[in-house]
């Protein structure tokens, strides 16, 4: 486990649009994975956004093209949160939490993959 205490990711907030605000308002605006001096922001493709009556989900990219992903998902049923970090269709890390802070400092503290950054 990393030493360091993670900088957590923000939420959307709920006006930031007038249709979408409230329902991307259970996702971070961006994640940042740190080690030591070498970082990797991955941001939001809010066209990957998808939500049903069960959970909603969007996928997250860095801005360099890159076989690296993450994608968050919210079981509204369940109110729980889990994060898959990808390389192409393999799935490299796995997190789950009860809250959104929970989940995203599992998923920060992972850090960077091989060959990730």
């Amino acid at each position: 486990m990393k030493s360091y205490s993670p900088q957590l990711p923000i939420p959307f907030d709920t006006d930031w649009h007038h249709q979408f605000g409230r329902r991307l308002s259970v996702f971070p605006r961006n994640i940042c994975f740190n080690e030591g001096a070498t970082a990797q922001q991955y941001w939001p493709d809010l066209a990957t956004f998808t939500e049903d009556l069960e959970s909603a989900q969007m996928a997250y990219y860095p801005a360099a093209p890159s076989p690296f992903s993450v994608c968050v998902v919210y079981r509204k049923c369940e109110a729980r949160w889990e994060t898959l970090k990808f390389c192409d269709d393999l799935v490299l890390q796995h997190s789950t939490g009860e809250t959104f802070e929970d989940v995203m400092e599992q998923t920060i503290i992972s850090g960077l993959c091989r060959g990730e950054a």
